[in-house]
């Protein structure tokens, strides 16, 4: 099981980050949801690969604890700066610096974030 920080980008411009205990079951769950069309942000990226849009999947951050709890708050605290720092269009929450478990929302537009990438 591979912990850490991932990312989802649409032409090799980061769209989404993430985090997991398990990247490899979070990224296999993404793509099904973009498949699928789940969640609003999975329609979105369905609707550019539509459009001739590549999708794809990148590791940002292994998570370098051993015991699991300690990895889940290693990638926890780290995710809200990769997140702050890139500042990704399809992430509703932001996770807050002073406190990771604890997020401000960020209104995901689709129609504008679709025109913004296509």
């Amino acid at each position: 099981e591979f912990a850490g920080i991932y990312c989802i980008k649409v032409d090799n411009e980061i769209v989404y980050i993430g985090k997991s205990g398990n990247m490899l079951r979070r990224i296999a769950q993404h793509y099904a949801g973009i498949q699928m069309g789940t969640e609003k942000k999975y329609r979105i990226m369905a609707e550019a690969r539509r459009k001739g849009h590549n999708i794809g999947f990148d590791v940002l951050y292994y998570a370098k604890s051993r015991r699991y709890a300690d990895k889940l708050a290693e990638i926890g605290e780290r995710e809200g700066d990769y997140i702050r720092r890139h500042k990704p269009i399809l992430n509703a929450q932001i996770p807050k610096e002073q406190d990771w478990s604890k997020w401000d929302l960020n209104e995901v537009d689709a129609k504008a974030i679709l025109e913004s990438i296509l």
